[in-house]
């Protein structure tokens, strides 16, 4: 496994890019210490249980808000204006 300076990898980012993509770990020395440039899928990205909730909660907010707007398109309510939506918000 090759280690580049930073100045190379500077100079080769496209190839770096590529190399990592292609499942290369790309290690890069930058003083005395290295790092590893590789490629992330989604399914190595997650949430912490805040995030996750604050997300819920947001999604459970919209899905609040469209079922209002359809019951006002519906007559089931009164018609409000967006700025009383936002308000609510």
């Amino acid at each position: 496994m090759e280690v580049l300076s930073v100045r190379d990898y500077r100079n080769n980012l496209s190839a770096s890019f590529d190399r990592a993509a292609e499942g290369e770990r790309v290690l890069i020395r930058r003083k005395n210490a290295l790092y590893a440039l590789v490629s992330v899928g989604s399914e190595d990205l997650s949430l912490s249980p805040q995030q996750q909730r604050q997300v819920d909660e947001m999604a459970e907010s919209i899905r609040r808000s469209w079922m209002q707007v359809k019951q006002m398109e519906s007559g089931e309510i009164p018609t409000k204006s967006a700025m009383a939506f936002i308000d609510e918000l």
